[in-house]
């Protein structure tokens, strides 16, 4: 009995060379799905900056609670390493928010409840967890001081009542009147029927005071 073999095409056997692609295709695909993996990785946050940290944001202080204030209120709490209230650079002001670091993460969190939303002076305080991701490096330099407001409403009243020259009275009185009269105009845009002495009429017309 003769067998015959089937038609059709005879499947070839693989050869080194296409072994060797092979391999190499699925160590592409590998190295391509780790390479994804690592990037998925890389866009999730890290566990320790998802923490909470030490350090309790204050928000709504009123008046007069200030750094020495804030670290004696907040120290019934525990050990406060670091104090800071916000202000401004140019003026002195409070910003009306401060900071205070305690030495335990835990404590900050038991003050923070506890001052939440806490009636003081007319202003209810708001007080949270900062994460530590949301510390900057820099929050605390500067800190631990007590800063002095300048007196500004004594600058500006030497500012006005300065001594000037014939020549700088002129400016200011010039400048003074150009306000008025928009003042005027503006007055009168809005439709209003009213009318007053205008500054230019007021003003002397020559220097009020002699040289000797």
């Amino acid at each position: 009995m003769v067998l015959k073999r089937a038609a059709g095409k005879r499947k070839s056997r693989p050869t080194e060379t296409d072994s060797v692609s092979g391999r190499d295709g699925k160590a592409k695909k590998a190295d391509e799905f780790r390479g994804e993996e690592a990037d998925e990785t890389a866009q999730l946050p890290s566990s320790s900056d998802s923490e909470d940290s030490s350090v309790v944001y204050i928000g709504h202080i009123p008046h007069g609670f200030y750094e020495k204030e804030l670290k004696g209120f907040f120290s019934q709490f525990g050990d406060v390493e670091r104090w800071r209230v916000s202000r401004n650079k140019r003026t002195g002001r409070s910003k009306g928010y401060a900071f205070v670091k305690f030495e335990h993460p835990e404590v900050a969190k038991i003050a923070a409840e506890a001052m939440d939303g806490y009636h003081m002076f007319k202003q209810s305080l708001k007080c949270q967890v900062m994460k530590k991701r949301d510390v900057h490096p820099e929050l605390f330099n500067k800190s631990n001081k007590v800063l002095e407001m300048k007196p500004w409403r004594k600058i500006e009243a030497e500012q006005h009542n300065k001594q000037r020259t014939p020549e700088q009275a002129q400016q200011r009185n010039l400048r003074a009147i150009k306000r008025d009269k928009r003042r005027l105009q503006q007055i009168q845009s809005a439709g209003l029927d009213f009318e007053y002495e205008s500054l230019q009429e007021k003003l002397p017309k020559g220097p009020t005071h002699k040289k000797f």
